[in-house]
């Protein structure tokens, strides 16, 4: 894996988590409104399929680990045994 190939798959992780994290947030209101009674069960389900879409969302990430260890290698060589990488 490059370090170009490396940065795009981080980027990708932490966009998934930034919509990962609003679906939680969204969930969480949901969920108080619930309890508080501001909606019904037909309202709660109507906006959890807003929410969650047509499909779930999950991150593959296998090449996850792989793109950190170009990363560290890239900035710090020692911390893997590697003597750099590409640049």
């Amino acid at each position: 894996m490059t370090l170009a190939e490396a940065r795009q798959e981080c980027r990708r992780y932490l966009d998934y988590l930034k919509r990962d994290e609003a679906k939680s947030i969204a969930m969480q209101k949901l969920a108080a409104d619930r309890r508080s009674g501001k909606c019904d069960d037909r309202e709660k389900n109507r906006r959890m399929r807003e929410i969650m879409g047509p499909s779930p969302t999950v991150y593959a990430g296998a090449n996850l680990a792989e793109a950190v260890k170009v990363l560290l290698n890239a900035t710090e060589p020692k911390i893997l045994g590697s003597t750099g990488g590409e640049r």
